[in-house]
């Protein structure tokens, strides 16, 4: 599966729009299942997407925005060739009749918004036979070619990084399922397992994933090889990223990691959709011990007064 379809949340309208000014034409909006539809029709195009970031609906999720050529749109569906049954034909129909429009009106580029499908946290699947059953070392090295061994979160490389399925069933071994996440990533993938002293969530809008697993891997380097100052601004930067548990537990009532990972876990499909839209700004603090793996590798220690003095800004 494809970047682009794997972070699409098809519970909500997929929009289209020419990016022409003062063209007054119809938006096209796609709910279930002609969006998922409009979705398999443009995704062969991933390369030529422009991704202008991201934009926030007024029911409370994100969408991602992007560019794509009219000319290499048309052409494509030109292309196509699907049954008249398929729901893709009657998307491809009305697409290619506003193109035309639009076209005319010599727009250039049109504006695909979709929402975003957020996966920051999820929770190990209990599938008989798999629970104390080490993953194959052959699936192992083909998650570590398909992904050229970058963790699916912070797109860290390196041989430390450990096989995750996507859809957290380990019996799913299809390619487009298989990922790999570092020692610092890997816990959000099993919160599930997490007690009350592994970790901590916290409320950090202003601070992504990728930032989280930099500045971890400064504070244990800084830790376990830095100078007395060195450790003293890793133990600074600790307790500021830990800090923001109090926001946490404010608004759920507990910022243990095992208690987020059992709700996302008892929720239904449809819930839990909407549970992960609602954690989208929360963070996982590793408990520096469980993250002294020996070949962890980051950011020199030397760094870690800069990137403190950024975050503080950014509060």
């Amino acid at each position: 599966m494809s970047v682009f379809l794997r972070h699409i949340l098809l519970r909500w309208p997929l929009t289209l729009a020419p990016c022409t000014e003062d063209f007054d034409d119809p938006i096209l909006s796609w709910d279930e299942p002609q969006n998922a539809a409009c979705a398999a029709l443009l995704a062969p195009l991933e390369s030529l997407f422009y991704h202008c970031g991201k934009v926030a609906h007024e029911n409370g999720y994100n969408c991602d925005v992007y560019l794509i050529p009219v000319d290499s749109l048309c052409d494509h569906l030109e292309r196509l060739t699907l049954p008249p049954s398929d729901v893709r034909e009657a998307v491809r129909v009305t697409l290619q009749k506003s193109l035309r429009r639009w076209r005319q009106n010599s727009t250039e580029m049109v504006r695909l918004t979709v929402p975003h499908r957020y996966q920051t946290f999820s929770t190990e699947q209990q599938v008989w036979g798999h629970e104390s059953e080490a993953h194959p070392p052959a699936l192992c090295k083909r998650a570590r070619e398909l992904t050229t061994g970058r963790c699916d979160a912070c797109g860290c490389v390196h041989d430390a990084n450990a096989l995750i399925f996507r859809d957290d069933n380990p019996e799913n071994h299809a390619d487009e399922n298989l990922g790999v996440s570092c020692p610092v990533c890997h816990f959000s993938h099993r919160l599930n397992t997490l007690g009350a002293n592994d970790g901590v969530m916290v409320y950090l809008p202003e601070l992504a994933a990728a930032d989280v697993s930099l500045l971890l891997r400064a504070v244990i380097l800084a830790r376990t090889q830095g100078n007395a100052r060195q450790k003293e601004g890793a133990t600074q930067i600790l307790n500021w990223l830990t800090g923001h548990r109090k926001e946490t537990e404010a608004f759920w009532g507990t910022s243990h990691p095992g208690e987020f990972g059992q709700a996302l876990m008892q929720a239904s499909l449809l819930i839990r959709e909407d549970l992960q839209q609602r954690l989208r700004h929360m963070v996982l603090i590793v408990n520096p011990t469980l993250l002294n793996h020996p070949a962890l590798t980051g950011p020199s220690p030397e760094t870690w007064s800069d990137r403190l003095k950024k975050y503080h800004s950014q509060n």
